[in-house]
């Protein structure tokens, strides 16, 4: 499997996973990620957005990849499918460094 393909694997399972029809709102299914995961789970999913936001594919391919496999009507949030996206990675740098900090002041 090609690098690209293998990095839309792990995009999806983290889009169907995290962000399926069940869920309250995004920002709810975030904040239970967050929650519920150290900063090495978290880290590791910010490596794998940042990788296909990086991915040598046209903007509109990427954002229709995201509207497919998140259960997520993106007018209602007010942002594009990438907007929302580098926020969940700015979210998780965030939150990755913090978390970092808990663990080493412990």
């Amino acid at each position: 499997m090609c690098d690209q393909e293998k990095i839309k694997d792990e995009m999806f399972d983290f889009l169907a996973s995290e962000f399926h029809q069940d869920i309250e709102s995004p920002e709810e299914a975030l904040q239970e990620l967050i929650r519920e995961s150290d900063y090495i789970v978290l880290d590791n999913t910010l490596k794998f957005i940042k990788k296909f936001l990086e991915l040598k594919i046209s903007q509109e391919e990427k954002s229709e990849f995201i509207k497919e496999h998140a259960c997520i009507y993106f007018p209602a949030i007010g942002m594009t499918p990438l907007e929302w996206l580098k926020k969940i990675a700015t979210d998780l740098e965030q939150s990755v460094k913090v978390k970092k900090a808990e663990e080493k002041g412990r």
